[in-house]
């Protein structure tokens, strides 16, 4: 599991939370990406792994309307849609941000 970000701000203006990780990394990921990329049972399949919910099934105007740490391992960010069931580890986090 990767430690935890150092520091995370929303960043409304640009449409992004902008993550600062212990290794200096910046890394900037956008509010429509991030909800499509939810990692939940109701955006996954859990059985087969399958992407049920995917960036482009996404508002473009989506916004976080609430994060809250859980524990030392995740974000809980409930959305402007109303969706509010999927956790981001760290390590997902991270690798989201390795890959744009």
């Amino acid at each position: 599991m990767s430690d935890p970000p150092q520091n995370i701000r929303a960043l409304r203006e640009r449409g992004e939370f902008e993550i600062r990780w212990a290794d200096g990394v910046v890394h900037a990921l956008g509010f429509r990406h991030l909800r499509g990329r939810c990692p939940c049972a109701g955006c996954v399949d859990e059985m087969t792994g399958r992407r049920v919910v995917d960036v482009g099934d996404v508002a473009e105007d989506v916004a976080p309307f609430d994060v809250a740490l859980v524990g030392n391992y995740a974000l809980k960010i409930t959305w402007s849609d109303g969706h509010d069931t999927g956790l981001y580890r760290w390590d997902y986090l991270r690798q989201l941000g390795d890959e744009t």
